[in-house]
């Protein structure tokens, strides 16, 4: 008999929901918000990422990602460099602030994911992340 408590896709719903909001609160204190470090985080690895593929990155709606890049923009953490070909086409870049920001995040993340596995070794999480990558190609196109 089927039991919700029980299904795989509600508890791994249940537990990012529980680990994305401590992330959340981890990063409010510093007045910046978890969609907004992500997509810094973007910017930053990837150096000639456009709107699109950032949307794409953090698996959101175009639409959404341009809301958060004008935020993102108002506050000097982003520019938008227009194409030469397509002025549609925005490409992104971190500016000194954006970056300095972004750099003083990344310390909050990496702390945050160790105090997340902390006392779990690296094989279990091997384990983990293979378990649920599997999953994932079970159901990827259906």
């Amino acid at each position: 008999m089927f039991n919700l408590d029980d299904c795989i896709a509600c508890i791994t719903s249940r537990s990012a929901k529980i680990l994305a909001d401590c992330f959340e609160k981890r990063l409010n204190f510093y007045n910046i918000t978890r969609t907004q470090w992500i997509a810094l985080y973007y910017v930053n690895i990837n150096k000639m990422i456009t709107q699109k593929q950032l949307a794409d990155k953090m698996s959101l709606k175009e639409p959404s990602v341009v809301r958060l890049l004008d935020k993102m923009e108002a506050l000097g953490w982003i520019t938008r460099i227009s194409s030469e070909n397509d002025k549609r086409i925005k490409t992104l870049k971190l500016t000194d602030s954006g970056k300095k920001i972004e750099a003083e995040m990344l310390s909050v993340a990496e702390g945050f994911r160790n105090d997340v596995i902390r006392d779990i070794s690296s094989q279990d999480i091997d384990i983990y992340n293979s378990v649920l990558s599997k999953m994932l190609d079970n159901i990827k196109d259906g």
